[in-house]
């Protein structure tokens, strides 16, 4: 490896498995996105960074599989992306990861990357506090089951409002947002936010990555 470079990060995975939203999340600005890599009538794509995040929208498929046994173990973060809609609870997709981890002898990191990307460019706004918490006290399951649940027209009268409150954070962000103002409804819009951040799972991923960058940066320093 040349002398006195930064380290690079790929950033690859099937089609739709969130890759960009992945980049936006971690603020990784310069990392490159590789073609997906179940890419019809295409080979693989080199996977030869420094550092490569591996996306799986779910659990691991055929042609994720075949990459994974290629790529060097020091290097390569697996990030179980959509973590949210594996199993019913977040703990079958931290099982879910382990699984993962053990099989593929790599480490792999649940994470909604979607919502940690909303939590690192977007404020709850007073209005997104309001439909909160005119909704709070619902039974959930079943209000967030579903975006048609939340949406249903007959539950109340502020059907854009809560148009609105989804496609700014997502089903789970909203069902994360409800359920901590269950038990204290007098949180601040902040703390709030950096709970929905929390829920996200992307801190451990985070901390992991850029552990793993300073090491290879000191050896390229060296």
């Amino acid at each position: 490896m040349p002398v006195g470079r930064s380290p690079r990060i790929q950033v690859t995975g099937r089609a739709r498995a969130g890759k960009t939203t992945l980049r936006h999340a971690l603020s990784l600005l310069t990392a490159e996105e590789t073609r997906p890599v179940d890419q019809p009538g295409q080979p693989d794509p080199a996977l030869d960074a420094d550092l490569v995040l591996y996306v799986l929208p779910g659990l691991a498929g055929h042609a994720d599989r075949r990459l994974l046994a290629t790529v060097h173990p020091d290097r390569t973060l697996v990030v179980l992306n959509k973590a949210d809609a594996i199993g019913v609870r977040w703990p079958d997709a931290a099982a879910a990861a382990a699984d993962l981890t053990a099989e593929l002898g790599l480490p792999v990191f649940p994470v909604v990357a979607s919502l940690a990307a909303r939590t690192r460019s977007g404020t709850l706004t007073d209005a997104d506090l309001r439909t909160l918490h005119r909704h709070r006290d619902r039974p959930d399951p079943p209000l967030t089951l579903s975006h048609d649940l939340f949406t249903a027209p007959d539950l109340a009268p502020d059907l854009e409002s809560r148009r609105a409150l989804l496609d700014r954070w997502d089903l789970f962000g909203v069902s994360c947002a409800l359920a901590a103002l269950r038990r204290h409804p007098a949180l601040p819009p902040q703390l709030l936010l950096q709970i929905l951040h929390c829920a996200s799972g992307i801190d451990p991923l985070h901390h992991e990555l850029h552990r793993r960058y300073e090491a290879v940066a000191a050896a390229l320093g060296d």
